[in-house]
């Protein structure tokens, strides 16, 4: 389909004329996200009872985003958000003889935050660093390994350069020492290829405010279905559980697969909300997302360092995600000109961070450029 169609599903895009940059905080809603929120609520009204359809859009979610993981529908978990995920298997962890949790100093704060506080539970952070601030090579992870390793748990995609994990490499590494790899792709599906089987990803969470199109309020935890069912939680739901509406048992046994590792009533307005943007994913393809963002992407580069900019992002496609951090001296003042000029953007780690989509064109690419240059003025 041409791009002006793809465009035609935005209501930013289309009514509002903005540009938009900024899919790595949070995409637009296209007119199809609107719909299904207006479908739930229909259902919600005319309904009699709505769990039975609200139930169905729920598990209809939980199999598109297995489908673009290379994942079984019963390896999946719905939750609300990332944070929430890493609690369910935190919990389902004993720190006595393997303490570490290896991760690396280019984390969303979220990450960091959350394992530090497990220290009190007997859990050790170890960080990777990065070379070049842009990326962590598995050298780095690799000397944080040992013996003592439980798991690397780590961003894909870091969300303000853009850089990516060596994914296959990194769960070799951590594999061959005895741990397990927890995936936050928070900022790549949708945007990058991946294959939980081929590239050995124990666990994995993402959601689909970002370059997934589906809005904030659901995220969904694979876990592989043999890891699973070795795992019990420490937090039990009643959607976690085999037969969740038996409150008389003394000893309630975990459902099969990742199901385990839910708790209570699904976001399921947001799973409506979530379906349709990745509908829209699956109808584009992720093989042709990732083709528009790395042409969109090197364009941004190329074009800031010809306009005297440095790029805080890494140059190498392999390396690269969906983020172009353009480097500036008042990034939350352009940032803000920027916004009142319809450009969505947003700013972090010294820069303006631009992550373009399938929808975008070249010539927006340039505009954004030469609006910094206004701006920075």
């Amino acid at each position: 389909m041409p791009t002006e169609a793809w465009r035609a599903e935005f209501p930013a895009l289309a009514e509002e004329g903005r540009t938009h940059l900024n899919n790595c905080s949070a995409s637009p809603i296209p007119y199809r996200g609107l719909a299904a929120r207006r479908e739930c609520e229909r259902v919600w009204v005319k309904s009699g009872n709505p769990w039975e359809t609200w139930l169905a859009k729920v598990n209809q979610a939980k199999a598109q985003f297995a489908a673009l993981i290379n994942a079984e529908p019963e390896e999946i978990a719905v939750l609300s958000c990332a944070t929430q995920a890493f609690a369910q298997v935190a919990s389902a962890l004993e720190y006595d003889e393997r303490s570490d949790i290896v991760t690396s100093d280019l984390e969303y704060p979220t990450l960091p935050q959350f394992w530090r506080a497990q220290a009190k539970r007997g859990a050790t952070l170890r960080v990777a660093n990065s070379v070049d601030g842009t990326v962590v090579p598995t050298d780095r992870y690799e000397a944080e390994l040992s013996e003592e390793t439980l798991m690397v748990c780590g961003s894909h995609a870091y969300s303000f350069t853009g850089g990516l994990m060596d994914v296959e490499a990194v769960a070799d590494a951590v594999h061959e020492v005895g741990g397990y790899l927890f995936l936050d792709a928070y900022q790549s599906v949708g945007v990058v290829p991946i294959d939980v089987k081929a590239q050995k990803i124990d666990m994995l969470v993402a959601g689909t405010l970002k370059f997934l199109l589906g809005g904030p309020g659901i995220s969904f935890l694979y876990v592989d279905h043999d890891l699973a069912n070795e795992l019990e939680p420490f937090n039990m739901g009643w959607f976690g559980v085999d037969d969740i509406f038996d409150g008389e048992t003394e000893n309630p046994q975990f459902a099969d697969g990742a199901r385990r590792f839910e708790l209570g009533t699904p976001p399921a307005p947001n799973a409506y909300q979530a379906s349709a943007g990745m509908d829209l994913i699956e109808e584009v393809g992720v093989d042709t997302v990732r083709e528009r963002v790395v042409e969109y992407t090197q364009q941004l580069i190329d074009g800031a360092i010809d306009r005297g900019y440095d790029v805080h992002s890494p140059v190498d496609p392999d390396q690269r995600g969906g983020v172009v951090n353009v480097q500036v001296e008042t990034p939350e003042r352009i940032e803000s000109s920027l916004l009142d000029a319809g450009f969505n953007v947003s700013s972090r780690a010294g820069g303006i961070r631009l992550s373009p989509h399938f929808y975008n064109t070249p010539e927006e690419m340039d505009a954004v450029l030469d609006a910094i240059v206004e701006f920075d003025r």
